[in-house]
């Protein structure tokens, strides 16, 4: 078995605590990931967790945390960020939202992946949702999508906080990138840029 770091949980060959900075994030971040996801070693929600200080990661096969979450989820106070035949551009909306929010749900998993969570929760459904208009384009090269479009969890997770309170997200784009130059993964499995 492969020895890992104990404070980023990587093996310690492709340790990436060098380029961990903090974040300090004004609203309780929580990560809603599926249950595949967790496993994944190209999973970027663990490193938000990194990096900011107040982020839960709740798995979906965890039926009394989640429970537990929308029973805690204000509509008022809550956001889900999830590109919904209902929501709302984030952009457009960006001083109310930063004022009353509180917690940021962001799902974590492929499309097909977030789509099957909310079919398994629907009261995710009743929290307002919001999606990007204006999003950069994606550096997470690891991971295939067909969405042209698509971001990696932390760079949708960063791009949100930039927009709602200006917060400097480059500590969570250098730790991604630290972790895709020091994955060993063929490159035929990179994404082309």
């Amino acid at each position: 078995m492969r020895s890992k770091c104990e404070k980023c949980n990587y093996p310690t060959s492709t340790c990436i605590c060098e380029a961990i900075s903090s974040v300090i994030v004004p609203i309780k971040v929580i990560i809603i990931q599926h249950v595949k996801e967790s496993a994944n070693a190209k999973n970027t929600a663990r490193l938000i967790k990194l990096c900011a200080n107040d982020v839960e990661i709740i798995p979906t096969d965890s039926i009394s945390e989640m429970a537990t979450l929308a029973s805690r989820c204000n509509v008022q106070s809550t956001a889900l960020l999830y590109p919904s035949d209902n929501s709302i551009a984030l952009e457009s909306q960006r001083e109310h939202i930063a004022s009353s929010l509180q917690t940021l749900l962001v799902i974590d998993g492929s499309w097909k992946q977030a789509y099957a969570v909310l079919q398994q929760f629907p009261w995710l459904s009743s929290i307002p949702s919001f999606h990007f208009e204006h999003a950069p384009s994606t550096q997470y090269r690891i991971r295939h999508t067909r969405i042209r479009a698509g971001l990696s969890t932390l760079e949708a997770t960063a791009y949100t906080l930039n927009t709602l309170y200006n917060i400097d997200t480059q500590p969570f784009i250098k730790l991604q990138e630290a972790m895709q130059e020091n994955w060993g993964g063929p490159k035929a499995h990179q994404r082309e840029t």
